[in-house]
């Protein structure tokens, strides 16, 4: 049988087709996502996806076995297509090879996330607080008390010693839970509030690793940290930042009563 005669093999042709519109069907619905989003609800587009996804990944399976079975048939018959089919063949084990490794990096990457995050909340002084919650007393004013942006200049000459810190502690904590050269922290009526030297909370604050501070409309401060969960990514949570009125400390809570906030602050 010469080559002119020689009939082309579909089913490595079909095999190789179906391999390669796998990658091609993927790059088509990144692009066409925006336009289905702008025209339909969120919920085609989420059903469109998925949809297009499964065709994709079933695909390269199909065109797998057709070829296999194209050069098989091709083999016995004399047809041509053979290159076809090899390479209906190498691509999809190209995709599986890609996914293995994109899977491996990936966990990886998480993997080595999570333990850096996990070293973080470790050395954070902030991991033992909870977040603010929703619910306030605002019958009482607490102005006076709360860190606002003016507040992050240090009064020049302000040192305030472990002594004074220790004093100041014990008058106004019901319990301590820890202390270091720079904080002090415990519980007042079930809310955890930590005391900071205020000469010294500028440099905790860059040393913390977890918090940042930042400063609401109105301009009082917050402090906002994430923690890492089990089972989810993290979660984001927020404390208030308060100052004694005789400007020595800065105080961190996750207490948004203001009764409490106003009894704490009168305690002696």
């Amino acid at each position: 049988m010469t080559e002119q005669k020689r009939k082309l093999s579909k089913l490595c042709l079909t095999g190789f087709i179906l391999s390669v519109l796998s990658p091609i069907l993927l790059v088509l619905n990144t692009v066409l996502s925006s336009v289905i989003e702008s025209y339909y609800d969120w919920s085609m587009y989420i059903y469109f996806s998925w949809l297009v996804i499964i065709v994709a990944a079933t695909l390269p399976v199909v065109g797998l076995v057709l070829s296999i079975v194209g050069l098989i048939t091709a083999a016995k018959k004399g047809k041509k297509g053979k290159g076809f089919g090899i390479a209906g063949i190498v691509l999809p084990n190209l995709y599986a090879a890609f996914i293995v490794a994109w899977v491996v990096i990936f966990g990886a990457l998480m993997i080595s996330g999570m333990a850096s995050s996990k070293k973080a909340e470790e050395q954070s002084d902030l991991t033992y607080l909870g977040s603010i919650g929703y619910e306030e007393n605002t019958e009482y004013d607490i102005s006076q008390y709360r860190f606002r942006v003016e507040d992050e200049v240090v009064p020049q000459g302000l040192i305030v010693s472990d002594k004074e810190q220790v004093i100041y502690a014990r008058s106004k904590l019901e319990k301590t839970t820890n202390s270091s050269d720079k904080i002090i922290s415990g519980t007042y009526q079930n809310y955890n509030f930590m005391i900071i030297k205020r000469d010294c909370f500028a440099e905790w604050l860059k040393e913390e690793p977890l918090g940042n501070m930042s400063f609401t409309t109105d301009e009082y401060a917050v402090i906002t940290y994430s923690i890492t969960w089990e089972f989810s990514g993290g979660r984001i949570c927020r404390l208030n930042v308060l100052k004694d009125p005789s400007g020595k400390f800065v105080i961190v809570t996750d207490c948004n009563d203001y009764k409490v906030i106003t009894e704490f602050f009168e305690a002696e």
